[in-house]
């Protein structure tokens, strides 16, 4: 690992505009990783600019910068039109509009040859560092919306998980790592020690731990510890990521959340968990869908495993049923979209059915979902 991060920091100091992007179904580990590195990339005098999803969960709005971060994807391009040794020849440059085409004109006092021009396509970033991504089709927006950027700009490529594409020019994956988190705080203090401050720290910290579910899964090992532990020797604000992550939830919450959990199902083949909300379990805990993006969470850190989980819930009315699907895979609900005439937001999929009673609707969303797994 060490050439690796060589390798990653001589393409670092060689570069000034850097992308730093994670999949759209952004988790902790992600997000905090992501967070550390543009401050620390900004600490080396670097322009780094991390594109975020559209919405970032609540639980992580306490983090540093986290209320700062651009939801833009990019869109524009630079054009350069290149002369090959113009001298003093070109005396005049303009453009005009004609007919839905651009024509440039330039004036020359020697003849130019058709050689000796050129058209290139500038980019707006000399670097991408992706994180937590299997491969570049994860990234979602930022991939879908600019391919040829990720094809023309040098790519790292940053995971600690088996199934990753080792889709970068350099690839630093640990599958003996806890977490992203994790590599890139040993990144940041590869490249200097010196970078880890109390910002920086409570970032990575916090990847850490939401990885980690808290140092309690079977990822976490001795080395987690030992960097947990030098993370909060520089600052890293343990009490406070635990309070928002755990500390934060009401007593409604928590009886919704008993409620839906004794009603949840597993595929363990399929990874797969879903389950279904009837009306009065709202009405009995004075709750509503609002609060679903944290019975979410609660889900993933009950199954570690899951790699797509379902909700279905009654609309006030009872006229129709809303769902919600969440998965890693952002391939899958690109599927499902036309599927449920359903709307993408943030990572997950939103739909609606009409005329169908909730058990009849869970049938439904289950037999299109099983022929995409």
């Amino acid at each position: 690992m060490e050439g690796t991060k060589q390798q990653i920091s001589k393409l670092i100091n060689k570069s000034n505009n850097i992308l730093v992007a994670t999949p759209e179904n952004i988790s902790g580990d992600a997000l905090g990783s992501a967070l550390a590195l543009c401050g620390a990339l900004n600490k080396l005098n670097k322009n780094a600019q991390f594109i975020a999803p559209e919405e970032i969960p609540a639980k992580f709005e306490f983090l540093p910068k986290s209320n700062s971060l651009s939801c833009e994807i990019l869109k524009e391009r630079e054009f350069i039109l290149s002369v090959k040794n113009p001298g003093d020849h070109i005396n005049n440059l303009y453009y005009e509009k004609n007919e839905g085409l651009l024509h440039i004109y330039l004036g020359a006092k020697e003849k130019i040859e058709e050689k000796d021009l050129k058209i290139i396509r500038s980019h707006p970033f000399d670097l991408i560092v992706t994180l937590n991504a299997y491969g570049l089709e994860y990234l979602g927006k930022a991939f879908e919306y600019n391919p040829e950027l990720f094809f023309e700009v040098p790519v790292i490529n940053i995971d600690n998980r088996l199934e990753n594409e080792n889709f970068g020019q350099i690839n630093l994956v640990d599958i003996t790592s806890s977490s992203v988190s994790e590599i890139v705080m040993e990144l940041i203090d590869f490249l200097d020690r010196n970078l880890l401050n109390q910002d920086i720290a409570t970032c990575i910290l916090s990847g850490l731990i939401d990885a980690t579910d808290n140092f309690q899964s079977s990822k976490t090992t001795p080395r987690t510890f030992n960097n947990a532990a030098l993370l909060i020797n520089r600052g890293g604000n343990q009490q406070e990521i635990i309070r928002y992550f755990y500390k934060t939830k009401s007593l409604d919450f928590l009886r919704l959340w008993g409620l839906i959990l004794h009603e949840l199902s597993w595929n363990g083949e399929k990874k797969l968990v879903w389950g279904r909300i009837k009306q009065q379990n709202f009405q009995k805990t004075n709750t509503g869908p609002e609060y679903l993006p944290q019975i979410f969470e609660e889900i993933k850190m009950a199954f570690p495993e899951m790699k797509t989980a379902i909700l279905l819930w009654q609309a006030a009315s009872d006229k129709e049923i809303r769902g919600t699907i969440y998965s890693l895979n952002s391939e899958l609900l690109r599927n499902l979209a036309p599927k449920f005439n359903g709307a993408l937001k943030n990572g997950n999929l939103f739909f609606r059915i009409k005329n169908l009673l909730l058990e009849e609707a869970e049938k439904q969303v289950l037999n299109l979902i099983n022929e995409e797994l």
